[in-house]
């Protein structure tokens, strides 16, 4: 099972970065000395064998000799060996608690002497085996170590060859119980271990209750954020140490951060007055003329004129009136917060419906339109209606810009390494010149004798509400591409 938390993750990292050294460093130590008392047991075993090595001061023949018994059979001569060589090999082994020596001579093919005595006096007089390696040291007159089952039984093994006059004569050795040398080795290895252990759950013991302080200090910013999240005036309690400076410095740039947030908010006061005095500024210019033609003919209303102009007056002034009203309500329609119910919406739904409305809006001109929506596209959080109107209000523009006849080409299409979905209205007209693009959503900008120069102005407006965005590209006497790009709904 993965582990989700921060503190998990830091326990697993402690016990590898702290434990795996120390597991190496054990194994490491644990062969180190393993290895050194191996050989300090091989030196020990050497010693002693060099000693019986040493004690021989002449050959086997020269005590022979001095015995009389150089002819004799080859039991008289190894009990008289025995008998010269014994108490020697018995003080060698005595010296040495644990370990055996011995003589060997090549040419009687037997133990000499094997001490101590009490013990391997059985010994006495038997041959090594054909693959003993005490045959390879008689042969090459190097010393040996062998580790096997021997005639003392599983030892460790140090044989010397005797060399007296350029000629071997046979090998002396000192071995121990293989035993007895892995019992010392395991006793040394398990303190080792246990050593290695106790300093591994101390030292993760240790940082284990430092990682439960530090996720303690980490829990408390967290939450202190999560209360900045709401409240940019909320401060951390910092607590010690490093974690504190880190938590005054959050407090210290969620000051700062207030401090912007209120001057953003003035700042957006300060502009939503300079709209609000631009919009009065070009109401009062689009009402002062129909109220000019009002007051004008209802003046005229005096005189003495005809029935049928009387009528085709008053047709004027309601004329006016509508589009004052016209006007108002657009208005309205712009400075009125959105409250509409915002959901899930399918735009390629949304724009089938539109076109069928678009559709009658161009009946008897020679407009035609082109459909390439992509299928299976992501929801986008909107409200359906005003999407709808959003459609017609771009629409519409198109077929009064291509004068009656054209081409309307609606896409749409899904950005997947954005998350957006794409919605594009390209018609074939006469472009719109470049200084007019960054003014088309100002209100009451508009290049059409009778438009308000609001419709473009309530699409951005709800758009942006969908954080969403309309694009504009145009080439004069090519056409124009308006392009609504909406953040794609995930899950």
């Amino acid at each position: 099972m993965i582990p989700k938390s921060l503190k998990s993750w830091l326990l697993i990292l402690v016990i590898i970065v702290a434990g795996l050294p120390v597991l190496l460093s054990s194994y490491y130590i644990v062969n180190t000395v393993t290895e050194g008392m191996m050989e300090e047991k091989q030196q020990k075993l050497f010693g002693a064998a060099k000693m019986l090595d040493y004690y021989l001061a002449g050959t086997y023949d020269d005590i022979l000799r001095k015995n009389g018994v150089q002819d004799a059979d080859k039991a008289t001569q190894i009990t008289i060996l025995n008998q010269e060589l014994r108490a020697y090999t018995n003080d060698v082994a005595r010296a040495y608690p644990g370990i055996g020596v011995g003589y060997y001579c090549r040419e009687l093919e037997a133990i000499i002497t094997y001490g101590p005595s009490d013990i391997y006096d059985n010994k006495v007089g038997l041959p090594i085996s054909d693959t003993h390696e005490g045959r390879i040291v008689m042969t090459t007159g190097i010393p040996r170590i062998q580790e096997g089952d021997l005639v003392r039984g599983p030892i460790m093994n140090a044989m010397v060859p005797v060399i007296r006059n350029n000629t071997i004569i046979g090998y002396v050795w000192a071995n121990e119980l293989t035993e007895n040398v892995e019992t010392q080795v395991n006793a040394i290895t398990r303190h080792i271990y246990w050593a290695m252990a106790v300093s591994l759950i101390v030292g993760i013991t240790g940082i284990a209750f430092l990682l439960i302080h530090l996720m303690r200090d980490i829990k408390r910013i967290k939450k202190g954020l999560m209360n900045i999240k709401e409240d940019l005036s909320y401060k951390i309690v910092p607590p010690s140490g490093e974690i504190g400076e880190i938590a005054m410095a959050i407090n210290d740039m969620a000051h700062d951060l207030e401090e912007k947030k209120i001057l953003e908010e003035q700042v957006q006061r300060a502009d939503r007055l300079a709209v609000i005095g631009e919009m009065a500024a070009g109401l009062a210019h689009e009402i002062r003329n129909p109220l000019m033609a009002i007051k004008g003919f209802s003046q005229l209303q005096n005189e003495d004129i005809t029935l049928s102009e009387r009528q085709e007056y008053n047709d004027i002034i309601i004329h006016e009136v509508d589009r004052m009203n016209h006007l108002t309500e657009e208005l309205l329609g712009f400075s009125r917060p959105i409250l509409d119910l915002v959901t899930r919406t399918n735009v390629n739904e949304v724009l089938k419906n539109t076109l069928v409305l678009a559709e009658i809006r161009a009946h008897g001109t020679e407009v035609v339109f082109k459909h390439e929506l992509t299928p299976l596209l992501p929801d986008v959080m909107a409200n359906e209606e005003q999407l709808k109107q959003v459609f017609l209000n771009i629409l519409i523009n198109a077929i009064q810009a291509m004068d009656k006849i054209g081409t309307i080409t609606i896409s749409s299409g899904y950005e997947e390494a954005a998350g957006k979905v794409r919605v594009s209205f390209t018609d074939t007209g006469p472009g719109i010149e470049p200084g007019n693009i960054k003014k088309m959503f100002d209100p009451f900008f508009t290049t059409k004798a009778n438009g308000t120069g609001l419709g473009l102005t309530v699409a951005n407006h709800l758009m942006l509400s969908w954080n969403g965005v309309i694009l504009v590209e145009s080439k004069v006497n090519q056409g124009s591409t308006f392009t609504l790009i909406f953040p794609a709904v995930k899950g």
